[in-house]
């Protein structure tokens, strides 16, 4: 009996070590044998799988495809052996990625609220849910908005989010209207939103943009559209205000993105050099702007990847988790920011956006008593 512990406890330690990035290999050797088996299944084991590794790997990119002028197929395009059969989603746009899940609109989006729809999709579990229509539309029409999935314990930082995409989850939507800003938020937990906050701001109103938000401590940022504003939504407190960019962030194509110690910041490409700068706070409480670091890509990536046109120059998506996704003429890459290494995910060219996806799917298995086996979550 102690030699098969030991041998349990060497091949458990073998398994921790296959790349997240490979579910299948977990599933693979699930189906080795019974004892295998009940090490892959057991919690304990995704636990520390999740704890070793850390950071959720890159199991594909959400694509949404035209289809007509009003209609579009979000197509989930996988970059590792995690496959989900029937993950198309027609007639939806793929929104936002977060915390294990994908924020869904309905296309084509109107000022008629009552027939606009999000869907919150749970790609590891296949779970669906399709939230009522927004509690406020009694309120002027919105001219923009943006939107974005979160675990619901994100304000509280009371969770790690590496394995809370079957938890409760909140959808955070934010517009503006007229001279005014507002936001709610869905809660699953109450199955409804909440009453909108609003703030009136007398500047001309700009337009949110699509994919340039950021989490940040316990705030979401959202940059306008030509303006050299972004919007600060507090989790905790629900109150809106309004900060300023540099005049370098202003200029320029950027995308927002959280610093590892919860400060604001975002990455721009000039030319063939990657800006990243960060919000800093000093001993007086003021906040100011600072480029904390420059990253010559000439040396990563190909030529062909850089354009003086800055419609097809490197086009930025960022994850909290410190990697940057960059769509180029040459392919789409990710960019560690922690190591430095840079890798090539495919060229996906007939995707126009992308929205990353990132989770660990460890698959959970059961035994029957007759001695069978199945996946219960996982579509490795």
């Amino acid at each position: 009996m102690a030699a098969a512990l030991l041998l349990d406890e060497i091949v458990e330690e073998i398994l921790l070590r296959i790349p997240p990035s490979d579910p299948a290999r977990l599933l693979d050797a699930a189906l080795v044998c019974k004892r295998w088996c009940c090490i892959v299944a057991a919690a304990g084991f995704r636990r520390r799988f999740r704890e070793r590794h850390r950071t959720p790997p890159l199991l594909g990119f959400l694509g949404s495809i035209p289809v007509s002028d009003d209609s579009c197929v979000s197509r989930f395009v996988p970059t590792s052996s995690f496959r989900k059969p029937g993950a198309d989603h027609s007639g939806w746009y793929a929104l936002y990625s977060g915390h294990g899940r994908v924020l869904f609109f309905k296309v084509p989006w109107g000022h008629d609220h009552r027939k606009n729809r999000l869907l919150v999709w749970d790609p590891i579990t296949d779970e669906r849910r399709e939230l009522p229509p927004l509690s406020w539309r009694p309120y002027p029409s919105t001219t923009s908005w943006n939107a974005v999935v979160l675990c619901a314990a994100t304000a509280g930082g009371g969770c790690n989010h590496l394995d809370c995409h079957r938890g409760p989850f909140l959808v955070v939507f934010v517009g503006t209207a007229g001279n005014r800003i507002l936001a709610c938020v869905y809660s699953s937990e109450a199955a409804a939103w909440s009453e909108p906050t609003f703030m009136l701001e007398p500047d001309r109103i700009h337009t949110l943009i699509y994919k340039t938000q950021a989490l940040a401590g316990n705030a979401l940022y959202l940059q306008y559209y030509v303006a050299n504003k972004v919007l600060k939504f507090d989790l905790m407190t629900r109150e809106i205000s309004v900060i300023r960019l540099p005049p370098e962030g202003s200029k320029r194509h950027i995308m927002l993105m959280g610093t590892e110690d919860g400060r604001l910041g975002f990455a721009t490409v000039y030319e063939s050099r990657l800006h990243l700068w960060s919000r800093e706070v000093g001993p007086n409480g003021d906040a100011r702007w600072a480029q904390s670091r420059v990253i010559e890509l000439a040396t990563m990536l190909p030529d062909c990847a850089f354009s003086s046109s800055p419609i097809t120059s490197p086009h930025l998506t960022v994850n909290s988790a410190g990697l940057i996704f960059m769509r180029t003429l040459a392919g789409n890459f990710t960019l560690d920011l922690t190591s430095g290494q840079i890798k090539k995910d495919g060229d996906h060219g007939f995707v126009k956006d992308f929205v990353p996806f990132m989770s660990f799917c460890t698959p959970e298995l059961r035994a029957a008593h007759t001695g069978g086996y199945g996946a219960d979550d996982s579509s490795a």
